[in-house]
């Protein structure tokens, strides 16, 4: 068996190279074993087939959710519509609280956006075109920061002075670059820390000069200093607006949604002779332990998964109630996720 290892050359999403990196990093689920064909593979053929179901479960294994279905709604609309609009072009803001998947959401909706152009326009890399630029900012960012950020998207040796180069100046060249490249979305994420009413004045004015989807992802956006008012008011009334939100445990329909994420998680472990069962038996218990959250919900499966590869002395990989727990537990006393999942809480997978 030859498993090739996955090999990243870039470190952040915030180059072009970086960017598309991300999107093409999805690894396959590597080929199923069961624990006896596993224990007899030599040492670093095992090593490579464990990095390459971490790699799987990390990257690739992901779950569907009713807020994917509507950004990709919304944004396939907008980016239909705003080439043909002259000013106040529309964008999306997805918001959320620390820890709920913002970021991971606005990729998987910044990679299909990348492949279906792709798909329509096989040779558009070779043509210079850049559907998606992706900038992130950082504590009290300001709007010359946010346009120095997406012209060095384009170019990190742009030739422009950035501590003599006025705004305005900025602001041309990048409008421009994205107009010549003809890009289709702008993320900007970790948006909440741009600083004040500047920076929002800036996306207002790429919004009416730039036929570019701007896509804001953070923490409380509509609420918070750059967005809550002024220019800032402004562009949040040309967004839609999505709010991530953890389940309601009272509502059935958030509960039959809990369970068939359980259960994805349940059929696609990538575990040696891994039967699916004691998951979804148990998710009511999981729901408890990550407090309704999908991010946390991944969470778990990446500790449990490996937890399970870590114990040299393993004579097989089931997910048993005891390997469940002594997870759950760990996240109690290492995270500032809280449960109260009892012993008695958890379903045995007999």
């Amino acid at each position: 068996m030859i498993i090739e290892p996955l090999v990243l050359h870039h470190d952040r999403k915030t180059t072009l190279a970086g960017l598309r990196e991300a999107f093409t990093a999805l690894p396959a689920s590597p080929p199923a074993l069961s624990f006896a064909e596993y224990a007899a593979l030599s040492p670093s053929v095992r090593d490579a087939y464990d990095l390459a179901r971490d790699d799987f479960l990390r990257l690739t294994l992901r779950v569907p959710t009713p807020e994917q279905d509507t950004c990709a709604r919304i944004l396939t609309r907008l980016i239909t519509s705003n080439p043909r609009r002259k000013n106040s072009r529309r964008g999306l803001m997805i918001s959320a609280p620390m820890f709920y998947g913002k970021t991971e959401l606005a990729l998987l909706l910044a990679r299909s956006i990348e492949q279906t152009h792709a798909r329509r326009y096989p040779d558009y890399a070779r043509w210079g075109e850049v559907p998606v630029v992706w900038v992130e900012m950082t504590e009290n960012s300001t709007g010359k920061a946010l346009l120095g950020q997406i012209i060095q998207f384009f170019g990190p040796t742009a030739g422009v002075n950035y501590r003599i180069d006025t705004t305005d100046k900025l602001r041309r060249i990048a409008v421009d670059l994205l107009h010549a490249h003809g890009t289709k979305l702008l993320v900007i994420d970790e948006a909440h820390k741009l600083g004040g009413a500047e920076p929002s004045s800036i996306i207002k004015a790429l919004q009416n000069e730039s036929a570019a989807t701007v896509l804001l992802v953070g923490i409380d956006l509509a609420g918070g200093a750059a967005f809550g008012g002024g220019d800032g008011l402004q562009v949040t009334m040309r967004c839609d607006k999505v709010e991530l939100r953890k389940i309601d445990h009272k509502k059935e329909e958030d509960r039959a949604l809990w369970r068939r994420w359980v259960a994805t998680f349940d059929r696609n472990l990538p575990l040696c002779g891994h039967a699916p069962g004691t998951l979804t038996r148990n998710d009511d218990a999981l729901r408890k332990a990550a407090g309704g959250q999908l991010s946390v919900l991944a969470m778990i499966m990446e500790r449990l998964v490996a937890s399970i590869l870590d114990d040299a002395a393993r004579t097989d990989e089931r997910v048993t109630r005891e390997r469940l727990f002594d997870v759950l537990d760990g996240l109690r006393r290492t995270t500032p996720v809280r449960h109260k999942v009892k012993i008695d809480d958890l379903v045995d997978a007999a």
